[in-house]
């Protein structure tokens, strides 16, 4: 959710999508949605632009929520009613980032099928690493290796313990870490106050890894004009990100 905010924020517009078993996103954004991701699903025959707008919560800095399930349900989703909505969400965002939550389903494979990058966050403890390598083995089965990036959150450097250690173990690339704040980001939680909008180490470091998954200078994150941002929107495709699974969290 905070990467999703820090893209809206600096790289252009952006939807999150929660498709977590239960969607937690509308609580940690404090927002109460009308609409969401079972409505888009059941609608996709008749989708166009006004519809699938309205089927949108907005939230702080202007990030859209396709908000998650409210209460425990099916959801089955085909291959191409998937395919289908995320056409729809890539032609209207730049950035489409879904987050899978603890999801190793079907679902979870054909979105990560439809991805251009895939986070896998856990932190650096035996059974969270573990938990990262077995998810890798499995998104690999798919042919999805090459997308995935490992996120260590709640990060603390271990003396004698290496990226090149981690990425063994779970033979997953170390694409980014996020720094341990516990009290910060549990505090952010209770109020429903996104950690990115608060001046903090961790908000400086999700800023970075936005811009690590634009491809940009991640010095630069939070210094463009809006006119830097009208020029990129023209310039580069939209692009899916689901993010994140979670292993061992």
């Amino acid at each position: 959710m905070n990467t999703a905010l820090a893209l809206q924020e600096n790289h252009g517009a952006t939807v999150f999508v929660d498709f977590g078993l239960l969607g937690h996103a509308s609580l940690h954004l404090n927002v109460r949605p009308s609409f969401g991701l079972t409505d888009a699903l059941q609608n996709l025959h008749r989708m166009d632009t006004g519809l699938l707008e309205g089927f949108m919560t907005r939230c702080k800095r202007d990030l859209s929520l396709l908000a998650g399930l409210k209460q425990l349900m099916p959801l089955a989703p085909t291959a191409a009613e998937l395919a289908r909505l995320f056409d729809l969400l890539v032609s209207h965002y730049r950035f489409v980032v879904v987050d899978c939550s603890s999801r190793t389903d079907d679902i979870s494979r054909m979105m990560c099928d439809l991805s251009d990058q895939v986070l896998l966050v856990a932190q650096t403890d035996v059974t969270a690493l573990w938990s990262a390598g077995r998810i890798q083995a499995w998104l690999e089965e798919s042919g999805s290796r090459e997308k995935v990036g490992l996120v260590l959150n709640r990060y603390k450097r271990i003396p004698g313990f290496t990226d090149d250690d981690v990425q063994k173990g779970t033979n997953c690339r170390v694409l980014w870490k996020v720094p341990n704040n516990y009290h910060t980001v549990a505090a952010g939680i209770d109020r429903g106050e996104p950690v990115l909008l608060q001046d903090s180490e961790i908000s400086r470091s999700v800023h970075g890894l936005a811009s690590a998954l634009v491809g940009s200078d991640s010095s630069q994150a939070g210094t463009s004009t809006a006119e830097d941002r009208g020029e990129l929107r023209k310039k580069v495709a939209a692009r899916f990100l689901p993010s994140p699974l979670r292993a061992g969290q």
